[in-house]
């Protein structure tokens, strides 16, 4: 069988060939690591707030609402930021934070609707426009988290190149 520039599998590759292959598996195992940090930390707060005391806190009014969503809001962010960090481009770091946020609301918005329709529940206009929101929320932040990813990576190696010289 051949593999990529016609080469077979199993052959060394040359160090350039290798290290774009290192670089390219570390860029998908820092997105999936990414991509569950955002899902332990927002899964679990999304479960609270919807299940808390038998209603959403967003359902009684008040500000209580405001802690769970600025927690999921740091697990959009950290997820997005992890992602990010190995992207060699801003626009593939960004795209990646993005990604994390999509998959993570999604997952969400998915368990939400799970738990409704086991507890019979619909879904309300008001309810969807949240939701509208939340997914805008999260992709805005899961990008800017992907974005300071990068940024965290290019100034570390920057501090290595100058500590090398």
């Amino acid at each position: 069988m051949l593999g990529q520039n016609g080469a077979m599998y199993g052959e060394r590759e040359s160090g350039e060939e290798a290290g774009s292959g290192l670089l390219h598996f570390r860029e998908w195992e820092t997105s999936i690591f990414g991509l569950l940090v955002s899902l332990v930390i927002v899964g679990p707060t999304f479960l609270s707030e919807e299940t808390w005391h038998g209603a959403p806190l967003i359902d009684r009014g008040g500000a209580l609402w405001l802690v769970p969503a600025v927690v999921m809001a740091i697990g959009f962010f950290a997820g997005g930021m992890i992602a990010g960090y190995h992207r060699q481009r801003l626009a593939g770091a960004l795209l990646k934070g993005v990604l994390v946020g999509a998959l993570t609301i999604g997952l969400a918005f998915a368990g939400d609707l799970a738990r409704r329709y086991m507890l019979g529940e619909g879904l309300q206009p008001r309810v969807l426009e949240y939701w509208v929101a939340a997914v805008v929320a999260a992709l805005v932040v899961g990008g800017l988290g992907g974005v300071s990813g990068r940024y965290l990576a290019v100034r570390s190696w920057r501090r290595r190149q100058r500590a090398s010289v």
